[in-house]
Parts: structure tokens; sequence; C-alpha cells
């Protein structure tokens, strides 16, 4: 058991340091991932001890979203809880499936983004199904497989088709009521030379060349113009190299030179057509200095932009209300599983969740344990206060 410095004993913060112990590292960006099985088994225990309705839907091999109903006679108010199971590789964290407690943090991966929250989700949903008549309206759970790569869970997910009338999504928001976040479009851009001798340059077309002069554009012409306009909420759209592969051995002219570019999009923006005004850009304005350019699709992901009127929007400022957190809306620069519950099933969503983006992903990820404490309860009083709000 890990030893704590809080007087506290939340249930949420047991099962958080359960959650911790679980490797769920997606698959996807570590041979050794074991993927979200074991995650699955462990809420899958819990939800059926509680007396849940509890069911299994596969998306890969051994990679199964979990989806949890409480049904209480109040379809049409449906609230869908939604957090993921996979984590990113441990990477060098030191001791990583352990949890730890240290200054107020609990350390571990998947502390932070997001086991945090889907543990208070669970919280509020073991107690409201100890005491259905809490619930405003019926309750759905998903955990998802699959956020950290492309988020395919989700999108199987909406292929059931259960309808919801809000919806909140697990993520690090440090508490705050998130409405809006970015998008992004992924893409892998290759400029196309000639191969030829190194001793006889000039028999060539350096693809390498070719591409100096296409990231020449992106810093000079196109990051300038995304920082002049700037959302409200979520700041100023970015583009970013991520990485770049050119050439076979060196002494051959390279015939091919690839990028992976990430353009995040703002709310009011399109990911299909700021791909395509991208591509046609850099082709048109680049065939002069003789780029030959082509590109491929890796990931389109949606803005979220959640209008401020809707329910699940004013059922949370209720609920933050009402125990004393902040109510103020805010808007994120990273994306996540909301943007498709509101692209492809048209419902309303909002992000909240304990924890700092800044603090996911890193080798000393942590959350703060006050923070899991209050999403847990933010999360319950949430499961209430949206049967009492309507349009």
């Amino acid at each position: 058991m890990a030893t704590r410095e809080t007087t506290t004993n939340h249930p949420a913060l047991t099962t958080l340091e359960e959650m911790i112990r679980i490797q769920s590292v997606n698959p996807h960006f570590d041979a050794d991932g074991q993927g979200e099985s074991a995650m699955a088994d462990y809420v899958e225990r819990r939800c059926k001890a509680a007396g849940l309705s509890v069911s299994r839907q596969p998306v890969f091999p051994g990679r199964d979203n979990l989806i949890i109903e409480l049904r209480v006679g109040k379809p049409d108010r449906t609230l869908l809880f939604e957090a993921h199971m996979d984590t990113v590789t441990l990477g060098a964290m030191p001791n990583a499936l352990e949890p730890v407690y240290r200054d107020g943090k609990l350390y571990g991966r998947g502390a932070c983004d997001t086991k945090g929250s889907l543990a208070g989700m669970l919280y509020a949903m073991e107690r409201c199904a100890a005491d259905p008549s809490y619930a405003g309206g019926d309750l759905v759970l998903c955990a998802s497989v699959d956020e950290e790569h492309a988020y395919r869970g989700l999108m199987a997910f909406l292929e059931l088709g259960i309808p919801a009338a809000g919806a909140v999504v697990g993520e690090p928001t440090e508490l705050g009521i998130t409405v809006a976040n970015k998008g992004c479009v992924r893409m892998a851009m290759t400029t196309h030379g000639k191969a030829a001798h190194s001793s006889l340059p000039a028999e060539g077309d350096s693809a390498v060349i070719q591409m100096m002069r296409v990231l020449r554009f992106i810093h000079e012409r196109l990051e300038p113009e995304l920082a002049a306009r700037v959302h409200p909420l979520c700041g100023s759209p970015t583009i970013v190299v991520g990485t770049i592969r050119g050439g076979t051995q060196i002494n051959i002219v390279p015939d091919r030179c690839v990028i992976e570019v990430d353009r995040r999009i703002v709310p009011g923006e399109r990911p299909e057509i700021v791909e395509r005004e991208l591509t046609e850009r850099l082709t048109r304005e680049l065939a002069a200095e003789g780029v030959k350019l082509t590109a491929e699709r890796l990931v389109l992901d949606w803005a979220l932009d959640t209008p401020p009127d809707a329910d699940i929007v004013k059922a949370a400022r209720l609920a933050a209300a009402e125990i004393g957190l902040s109510d103020r809306l805010r808007g994120v620069t990273y994306g996540c599983d909301a943007s498709k519950l509101q692209e492809f099933a048209g419902i309303p969503s909002i992000v909240y969740g304990p924890g700092s983006i800044a603090q996911a992903h890193t080798n000393d990820e942590w959350v703060p344990v006050s923070d899991v404490e209050r999403a847990a309860e933010f999360y319950l009083r949430l499961a209430r206060t949206f049967g009492r709000v309507r349009a």
C-alpha cells in the first residue's frame, strides 16, 4: 500500500493507486505495452461488484471498451462519462507502476492522464449504484481504449449508437470546466528528388534540399500567420514538424525526404479543409523553387466547441458551484475524445478532470491529491445536477 501524506482516505485515491499498478501502455508506442486488458478486467470486477451493468466491446484482439450502465428510468437525461484506459510508454519514469505520495502529489504513470479521472468516475458510478435515487438521469460510463494513439476505442463506442443528452470526458483540466479544445491535422509530407552518386551531385536532385525549402516556408511564413490568429479560449493555431527522415547512405544524393507535421486547429477550423489548403498551398507556392511534394494523411481530429448555454455546461457550472469549485469556462490546447462525441454523435460535451496537461506523458507524471478528491465529488454532483437542468 502506498504511504499517504494526507489525513483523508477518499475512495478515489485507493482506486487510483490500484490503477497505477496496472500496466496499460498502448502497444502502438511500445512493443512491451500490454494494452488495456488488465485495466478492463479491474474495472469490470469493480463495477459488477457494485451491481452495475457491464458489457465489453471488442476493439482490437484483447483490447475491449467497457460500457457500464446505471438505468434509473430517465433515459432522456442520460449522462455519459468517458475516460480512456491506455497510457503512453513508461519511458524513463522511475518506478512508473508504483504509486508514490510526496508533497501533496501522487506520482505514477497514468496518474494524471487519465486514470485520476477514471477513478473519480468509478466513484460516482458506484455511489449512484448504491443509491440510485441520487442520480438525476440514467448514467453510462465508457472506459475506452486507444485514445493515446488514434481514438479508435471511442469511434467504436459511437457505432453502438447509445443515446446521451450530455457527456463529460475525463482529461487533466486542472478542475476547469472545458468547453473548447484544439483539434489537429497530422500529415506525412514527402519531397521527391533524383538519386545520383555523391561525386556527381549535379546529376541528381536532392530531396533533402527540397525539404529545407519546405521547412523554411513553414517556419518563416506559416508560423507567423498562425500566431497572428487567436481564439479566445484556445489561443492560436500552431504547426510543428515533429520528425524528418531522408537519404539512404552518405554517398548518394537523396531522392526522398519525409517530414511529419502536426497542425493544431482551433474551433471554427475544419480539419479536412485545413489539410487540403495546407497541401495545396505548399505545393503551389514552392513549385517555383523546384519542390516536388506529396502529402499523406495520418490523423484528422476535430476541435471541441460546446455552447455555454448547453445543458451539460449549465449542469457542470451548477455542480462546481455547489461544492465550492470554480465554475469558470475555459479552453485547452490539446485534443481528446470529447470532440468526436460532438462531431459524430451530436452529444454536447465538456472535458473535466484532475491534474494539468503539463504533467501528462512526463517522466515524473503526477496529479495533486486534492484534485483527485475534488474531481470525484464533482462527477458525483454532476450525475445529480444534470437531471435538474433543462434547456
